[in-house]
């Protein structure tokens, strides 16, 4: 049994308070039903519900009108070797969703929170010239105008810029400059910014890729947990069995992937300083797969791409032979060789070196990168800890369906097994009488398999069949 922590999923709610406008706390934490805390890595701020019971009449009293702060501290036991975790956390009330009569006397209040920060970001503005490099600026403006005090994971991004903030708001900004950034340790255009429990993150994929398993998942195809060691529940077994299981395979939407640029993408830039057209600035899934890094890679394991390489025509093109996707953008270079932005120059007409828009280092393969990083994705409901948050990474296993007929009875599923990246989390907290549990709902994503997909060079579509005829007929009506 581990130590400190009896029954998988039990918290403890140690603090939930109401701060109404006039700064006299309400204390809720007896009445608390549910709770419910959001991370997700392509959403900016943490989100939540909270639902508890009023029977003093507390949305008119105080008022409640959707300008209160929200005080929450919970307790879970944590598995050996690491101390308890404490979600200690303030959140603004932002959103009474609906109150719903239980009797005369008593009605349940449900209640949308998010960071403070989202709050100040949405009635900031900001005006001003940044320069520095990307996580920097990011950084910066998280310190400066979102006013967070949370910790900032950052990770280094390369070229000094000169960005100027024309009366917008601080996420809206640092949405706008993130595709630019390209990390300095792995080359790639693939930043993501988010908040999660332990603070905000600027990092690029493969950032998070790096990082060690946090937690191994398994589903059993008889289902259940296993049964109690020495009368006790095996707490570290139940935490790492998968309840409830959904699998899915993004990346064989074909009609959409080849539409938004993950197979291929084309860039033709027009540089107005030395007024120069260029094109050929394509991005090709198979022939960039192996120069880039990959999950498995981080892992130990073999990186095979999760689109086939078949052939789609009879001249044995791929589907990563038609950039159906083109861009066409401005940019201006005093210097074509460094790519130095030729719009910023002293007095004396001399450049000030800072590092120009280049759409090349990025855009294509920041496309291709964004839309196949969730290319295969588990979604399943496991027993609470709050050790796990977006951004970690954890190992899936699941076996085939049909494992009785498989001949190899240790193959786990071709797609959903190995090293796999969080990508959002709802933590569920339901107290219930004397106790409660906490589940999370998560959603988990990798962007290649160990091992290639079988194909053939030539298009296996029939020729002729059905309404496809050998000698088709125009009939004028």
């Amino acid at each position: 049994m581990a130590e400190g922590i009896n029954i998988a999923g039990e918290y403890s709610l140690e603090l939930a308070e109401i701060i109404p406008v006039d700064g006299v706390p309400a204390p809720i934490t007896g009445h608390v039903v549910q709770i419910t805390i959001y991370e997700d890595i392509q959403n900016p701020f943490l989100s939540g519900n909270i639902s508890f019971n009023d029977n003093t009449n507390l949305k008119d009293i105080l008022p409640l009108i959707g300008q209160e702060m929200l005080k929450l501290k919970i307790k879970t036991p944590s598995v050996p070797g690491r101390p308890d975790e404490i979600i200690e956390s303030l959140f603004y009330m932002h959103d009474l969703v609906n109150s719903v009569d239980i009797n005369a006397n008593n009605r349940l209040h449900n209640y949308k929170f998010i960071s403070v920060e989202a709050i100040v970001s949405a009635r900031t503005q900001i005006c001003r010239p940044m320069r520095g490099t990307i996580s920097s600026i990011v950084a910066s403006i998280i310190r400066n105008d979102l006013k967070s005090k949370k910790d900032i994971y950052v990770e280094p991004s390369v070229g000094l810029y000169k960005k100027i903030a024309t009366e917008i708001s601080p996420t809206k900004f640092i949405t706008d400059i993130m595709a630019e950034a390209v990390s300095e340790k792995y080359s790639s255009p693939s930043y993501m910014f988010f908040e999660t429990l332990e603070g905000f993150h600027f990092r690029s994929l493969e950032s998070l890729y790096s990082e060690s398993i946090i937690q191994k998942f398994t589903s059993s195809s008889e289902g259940g947990y296993s049964p109690k060691q020495h009368g006790h529940n095996n707490v570290l077994e139940e935490l790492s069995q998968i309840r409830k299981l959904t699998l899915h395979n993004n990346a064989a939407d074909s009609l959409e992937n080849s539409g938004t640029g993950s197979y291929a993408s084309e860039l033709i830039t027009h540089d107005i300083f030395n007024k120069k057209i260029s094109h050929g600035n394509n991005y090709h899934y198979f022939n960039s797969f192996d120069k880039e890094k990959h999950i498995n890679s981080f892992h130990g394991k073999k990186q095979a791409p999760i689109h086939s390489k078949v052939a789609v025509d009879d001249n044995e093109s791929t589907v990563a032979d038609f950039p159906s996707m083109t861009y066409l953008l401005p940019i201006s270079f005093s210097d074509d060789a460094k790519k130095i932005d030729a719009h910023y120059t002293d007095v004396l007409g001399n450049s000030e070196n800072f590092t120009g828009y280049n759409p090349a280092s990025w855009l294509t393969k920041r496309t291709s990168l964004m839309n196949n990083y969730d290319g295969i994705a588990t979604e399943m409901i496991v027993d609470g800890n709050t050790i796990l948050r977006a951004g970690h990474m954890v190992e899936i296993n699941i076996p085939p369906s049909a494992l009785t007929k498989q001949k190899d009875k240790t193959k786990p599923d071709r797609f959903h097994n190995g090293a796999f990246l969080v990508r959002n989390i709802m933590h569920i907290f339901t107290f219930k009488s004397s106790n409660g549990s906490h589940m999370m709902d998560m959603t988990c994503v990798k962007d290649c398999l160990e091992e290639p997909i079988d194909y053939i060079n030539k298009d296996p579509e029939p020729k002729v069949f059905g309404t496809n005829k050998e000698k088709p007929k125009t009939i004028p009506v």
